[in-house]
């Protein structure tokens, strides 16, 4: 099959590493999978298998298959010549998620929560192609940890409200002063035209590293540096990061919010009603006292998310292009 996808950007942040894998297990399937970008450039944080052409090109080739999540991109997307277009949605209630609908598209979703709200609100089909993560990135480093401190990771995407970082800090400052061994560690990527620097933004007495633009092979090193990773955040599709976490082998704290496949309360994560400083410094506290519990959350995490390879979510992709291809 020959597949297109249309993004805004090749950077590290909007859903992007998702088209990435996801060409890459089709590349290997032997599909070609192009993106279309602006600029047309190659990702230079990722080593991706597939084409990339501008966005000015779209009129030159036809395609089997076409994907989009971006809504700035919709115009562009109108103008893709494919026999089939896809809208796969990555984050819930953006405000032109109405206008989509209405479209002649087949609706994806990177979550099962995603689909059932869109299935409820709109009264529409929406196919789960949920997921994933990667192995070969994410893992369990089997690193030592040496230091007598209880280290707690977290996203570090400051300026962007909805990350939920500044109740993580404040859930974590709550516990302290009983707590004195406590040390975050925070990580970014600086991406965007100003390359805007989250770390200035950090404003805590609780010590604290940040690690800034790590590449991709030294991200299992990163998560094995943490006793438990923390998210809070909000209006998430697909939350990488705490699956990530899982799959390096870390308990997690985390909200509801891009998680309900894979974080079930008291099984395989400790999950927040709702996202709260008191609420989340109260399962943080457990984890730092019980010890079993955090060894037992770091095998079950691991356990569930290995169903949520990069190659069992193409197995589902390729499906549903053959049999809708087979309808046209």
């Amino acid at each position: 099959m020959k597949i297109a996808a249309l993004l805004p950007h090749l950077e590290v942040f909007g859903g992007v590493r998702r088209y990435l894998e996801i060409g890459n297990e089709l590349q290997r399937r032997g599909h070609h999978f192009t993106l279309f970008h602006p600029d047309g450039g190659r990702p230079d944080w990722f080593d991706y298998m597939g084409a990339t052409k501008p966005l000015l090109s779209l009129a030159e080739a036809s395609f089997d298959v076409g994907l989009c999540s971006e809504y700035s991109l919709l115009p562009h997307f109108e103008k893709l010549r494919s026999k089939l277009k896809f809208f796969y949605f990555i984050l819930e209630g953006h405000r032109k998620e109405k206008e989509v609908i209405k479209k002649d598209y087949i609706f994806l979703g990177n979550s099962g929560e995603i689909c059932r709200l869109l299935e409820r609100k709109y009264h529409v089909p929406c196919l789960r192609v949920v997921g994933g993560v990667n192995p070969e990135i994410f893992y369990p480093s089997g690193e030592e940890k040496k230091s007598d401190e209880f280290r707690i990771l977290c996203y570090g995407r400051l300026y962007r409200k909805r990350k939920g970082i500044q109740k993580v800090i404040k859930a974590v400052e709550g516990l302290y002063k009983k707590h004195p061994q406590l040390r975050l560690i925070f990580f970014d990527t600086l991406v965007g035209k100003d390359k805007r620097d989250p770390r200035p933004l950090v404003k805590t007495r609780v010590p604290h590293d940040f690690y800034l633009n790590l590449p991709q092979d030294r991200m299992a090193w990163l998560y094995s540096q943490a006793d438990i990773f923390v998210s809070a955040e909000r209006r998430a599709g697909w939350s990488n990061t705490t699956a990530e976490a899982m799959a390096c082998k870390l308990p997690v704290v985390c909200s509801k919010s891009g998680t309900q496949d894979f974080a079930l309360h008291n099984e395989t994560a400790l999950v927040i009603p709702f996202a709260h400083p008191w609420v989340l410094r109260g399962q943080i506290r457990r984890l730092i006292d019980d010890e079993k519990l955090r060894h037992y959350l770091s095998q079950a995490g691991y356990e569930k998310i290995q169903e949520f390879t990069w190659a069992s979510l193409v197995d589902k992709l390729e499906t549903v292009f053959k049999e809708r291809l087979k309808l046209k």
